[in-house]
């Protein structure tokens, strides 16, 4: 499930390394959020395989891809694979992951290993999040190995898991929504795990790339404080004081930066912490595993386009 948005000179490397992997039983979903740079025309032009699904409007991450998994489920697929445009899937990366899954019943969810976009060397995820990881992303081990969460930008889960823990919770739209969802699958008793063998290059923001966005700055702010609230494992009060307590962290690194950073990072905190009833609520049905609704209340009567490839002209040889 490739999510898409104006990112058409990403897609025909990505589908051609979906191809190359000669994985026997997949289906590819552009799931695309109103791009305008004619990505869904030449995908249905040039890949006829691709089912497009797009979107009414643009809906980021968390309710594009719960629309388009009810498509995927529909068509009888057992897992989906969330995939941003800019990433390549290195030869046997889908069949390392599928023995993954089929070696363990209790594994939910699986993530590759990150190869940077133009070399082999571990690129900033691996470095960043997984280094211990490092040595066995090299050494090509097949074995799964248990995270906190597996990185949205390649994250494959069963149909299962879906239907038992909920979907993406669309109060997220943008960023930290896989972390949230990997975590209510390890609170269900499943494991999420990154596969070492199974590889994928990322190029990594290039929806964002050359540009400095406030909402975007804003967005990862606020939902990462959205986060900690709704950490089912602690206590909703020691969740709040955590919060409070990160805010007085991040307050301190942005006062020495630029004042407007500063400022955004107190907005954020100020708009999710007006609404504790909301997180509460929220908290508690995470506690007592109730999963959040596919879409959000302004977004309840959208229903996403299913286009089909555009019929070939025949030849005069034909």
């Amino acid at each position: 499930m490739v999510l898409n948005r104006n990112g058409k000179r990403f897609l025909a490397p990505l589908y051609e390394s979906i191809r190359h992997n000669q994985y026997p039983a997949y289906r590819i979903y552009l799931v695309d959020n109103m791009s305008d740079d004619g990505s869904v025309e030449s995908t249905l032009s040039s890949y006829p395989e691709v089912v497009v699904i797009r979107m009414p409007q643009n809906l980021a991450f968390a309710m594009a891809y719960n629309l388009a998994m009810t498509r995927a489920f529909e068509d009888g697929c057992d897992w989906v694979i969330w995939a941003n445009n800019d990433v390549l899937l290195e030869s046997g990366c889908l069949e390392e992951l599928a023995k993954a899954a089929q070696a363990d019943p209790q594994i939910g969810v699986l993530g590759p290993s990150f190869l940077s976009w133009e070399g082999d060397e571990p690129n900033y995820i691996m470095k960043g999040k997984y280094p211990d990881l490092i040595p066995a992303m090299q050494a090509h081990s097949p074995i799964p190995v248990d995270v906190d969460w597996v990185e949205g930008s390649f994250l494959m889960v069963h149909r299962s898991i879906v239907e038992t823990v909920g979907p993406l919770d669309p109060c997220f739209f943008i960023f930290w929504e896989e972390a949230e969802f990997c975590r209510r699958v390890r609170f269900s008793g499943k494991r999420v795990v990154l596969v070492p063998s199974a590889r994928v290059r990322h190029f990594g923001g290039a929806f964002s790339e050359g540009r400095r966005d406030t909402r975007r700055i804003w967005l990862h702010s606020r939902n990462y404080y959205i986060y900690q609230l709704l950490d089912p494992e602690r206590s909703f009060a020691r969740n709040l004081a955590v919060s409070m307590h990160l805010l007085a962290t991040n307050l301190k690194s942005r006062i020495i930066g630029s004042p407007r950073d500063f400022i955004l990072e107190l907005r954020a905190y100020c708009s999710v912490i007006i609404r504790t009833g909301t997180w509460l609520k929220k908290w508690r049905n995470a506690r007592l595993h109730i999963p959040p609704q596919p879409l959000d209340k302004k977004h309840q009567d959208l229903q996403p386009e299913i286009l089909l490839p555009v019929p070939r002209k025949a030849s005069i040889a034909e």
